[in-house]
């Protein structure tokens, strides 16, 4: 990855926490107060400058701006109004399904669709409602395709951003209970390799073509409902109470923004040089110099 490539991704994952922040206050201010971090999400926007990222990708590839239809994020000079039938496609199984990032070829058919997925917090209840979207959402979109709803011969690709925290890097599920024994993978696993192996058999299965899977940490504390830490400080210390024991120390509680790739077939260098090799492809001669400067984002 080169320093341009790290920083973008770096801005666009920090974006991903204050956009969450940014939400969750606006909702409260509203009185609409949802359970745990949920506030953040369901107010929309915390993936947006994610895919102004990889729209930036896609314009440096080649592909004019006005090709390159994706959720903006408020603030963004390249934000459109009235564009959202652009990155909403037909479906085979629901009327249709609105897509973060989709890129036109000189046909007017589509040459790149991205669907973009986070996970932060109630990994227990999400974990597997994920999973379930992913192949559900690619199933349904081959099925338009094949019926002619869609046309053209797209690139797909699924990013899946998990949280980084000591409950998504635990391991777990080595009591899980089935009626017959499960793939031996999965006799152990943390939600972070549940995440990487999602990816990776969404490719292998040609679910998609490329997958782009990171794990990222909260620059700020979530509070008491929801950071792992206070949580797992109150139930030692609900223990100690019950048992009579003495005060349990405190956990160390420190909170700062990183990131992470959880392996190199599922990064975003491999998952940009795919969609980039596709773009390429759709326009050989590349939009100009103008139109790669008008996103103005790293390697445009």
């Amino acid at each position: 990855m080169t320093p341009d490539q790290h920083e973008a991704v770096t801005t666009a994952l920090f974006a991903f926490w204050t956009a969450r922040s940014d939400a969750a206050a606006a909702q409260q201010a509203k009185g609409n107060v949802d359970v745990g971090g949920r506030s953040g999400v369901t107010a929309g926007g915390h993936m947006d400058q994610i895919a102004r990222l990889l729209a930036g990708v896609a314009v440096a590839a080649g592909a004019p701006a006005e090709a390159v239809y994706y959720k903006a994020p408020t603030g963004d000079p390249n934000k459109r109004d009235k564009i959202a039938h652009r990155y909403t496609l037909p479906s085979y199984f629901r009327p249709t399904k609105s897509y973060d990032v989709v890129v036109y070829d000189t046909l007017g058919e589509p040459c790149v669709i991205v669907e973009l997925k986070s996970q932060s917090g109630s990994y227990s209840n999400n974990a597997n409602n994920r999973a379930e979207e992913a192949i559900g959402n690619a199933v349904d979109l081959q099925r338009a395709l094949d019926e002619g709803l869609v046309p053209g011969d797209p690139w797909t690709g699924y990013v899946f951003l998990i949280e980084d925290d000591d409950i998504s890097r635990a391991s777990g599920g080595a009591k899980d209970s089935a009626a017959f024994p499960r793939d031996p993978i999965f006799a152990d696993w943390t939600y972070q390799s549940r995440v990487r192996l999602l990816c990776q058999r969404l490719v292998e299965d040609e679910h998609y073509v490329a997958a782009w899977a990171v794990t990222t940490s909260r620059p700020e504390c979530a509070g008491e409902k929801i950071c792992p830490v206070i949580l797992q400080q109150a139930r030692l210390d609900k223990e100690a109470a019950k048992k009579g024991w003495p005060t349990p120390e405190r956990l160390p509680h420190e909170h700062r923004f990183d990131w992470s790739e959880m392996s190199q077939d599922t990064g975003f260098v491999q998952f940009t040089a795919s969609m980039t090799a596709r773009i390429r492809a759709a326009y050989p001669q590349g939009p100009g110099a103008t139109a790669a400067e008008q996103l103005a984002l790293p390697g445009a």
